[in-house]
């Protein structure tokens, strides 16, 4: 097995376009053979400095993050010239995989699931547009990138957000002209025309994410990329009750405003949109039990880890 520092990697649990993800152990001390997960940057961006300052900068901002529907970094180091983030390791499943197989099955999670994790993810951008550095002063992180392959939902029904690789301060701007990253049908229009990013971009995100948990269809279709980007610039919106008729009018609200193309339409912040929908579930359903219940359901009790 393939080592790195002081873990043992023992099989890759994730690609993106920037990083692989390795479920791993630790290989001495207190907590030898306990699980974590390691990113290692690509090796054929190793060299390349704007990758570099990007794996770099993700550590920086999620070493200061503590939250519980938040990944945790442990760990960041350098070994034989190649970038690590020792993390977490969360058993289970993210929600790509969830609705993937939620397709696969022909059925729909129930309506209080999705208004439930969308209220956890909420706090977690709260939490992380209210970061604040060493002095206290505000870092202003905006995630970029929420999506639903960078949701995980453990064996235990906790939901948590991982993956700040593209994450920037808030003002900051990297359009779709200037390299944008983070995945086209979760990009905010001020996203993809390069314009300056705020807590409100990642509301855009939770929102697409929202509409997909209760309709398990994209809030912006599309055939191409192409089409995808005119659809969410020209704001040609559909109520999820449109694709799915039992959805509350509440939730249709709740989702759209998220989705509004003018940032100041949307909710002013995560602590508003999640004060509201935490009024919009069944709080019996809305529970890590409820959540790890209905994945065992999708996945047997022998096929919920990753």
């Amino acid at each position: 097995m393939a080592r790195v520092a002081g873990y043992e990697l023992e099989a890759l649990v994730g690609k993106g376009g920037m990083a692989e993800v390795y479920r791993a152990v630790i290989r001495a001390g207190a907590r030898a053979g306990s699980p974590v997960a390691v990113k290692l940057l690509r090796p054929d961006l190793a060299e390349d400095p704007e990758f570099l300052e990007l794996f770099r900068a993700e550590a920086e901002v999620t070493r200061r993050m503590h939250h519980p529907a938040i990944v945790e970094v442990i760990e960041a180091g350098i070994d034989a010239g190649a970038p690590y983030l020792v993390m977490e390791y969360v058993d289970g499943r993210n929600l790509r995989q969830i609705l993937a197989q939620c397709a696969a099955r022909a059925i729909l999670l129930p309506l209080d699931f999705g208004a439930y994790a969308a209220h956890v993810l909420a706090g977690a951008l709260d939490h992380a547009h209210a970061g604040v550095d060493e002095a206290g002063r505000p870092l202003g992180i905006v995630h970029c990138d929420l999506s639903p392959s960078n949701v995980f939902v453990s064996r235990l029904g906790e939901i948590k957000l991982g993956d700040f690789g593209v994450a920037l301060a808030a003002g900051d701007a990297r359009g779709r002209g200037s390299g944008a990253m983070g995945k086209i049908h979760y990009l905010a229009p001020e996203q993809l025309r390069g314009g300056p990013i705020t807590p409100r971009t990642d509301l855009f995100a939770l929102g697409c994410v929202l509409f997909e948990l209760l309709t398990e269809q994209r809030a912006f279709p599309g055939a191409t990329v192409e089409e995808v980007g005119r659809r969410i610039l020209e704001g040609r919106l559909r109520a999820p009750s449109e694709v799915r008729p039992e959805v509350p009018f509440e939730l249709d609200l709740i989702t759209l405003r998220c989705l509004a193309a003018d940032p100041a339409e949307r909710w002013p912040s995560a602590a508003a949109f999640a004060a509201e929908i935490a009024t919009r579930y069944d709080p019996a359903i809305g529970t890590p039990l409820a959540i790890a219940a209905v994945v065992r359901g999708l996945f047997g009790s022998r096929e919920t880890g990753r």
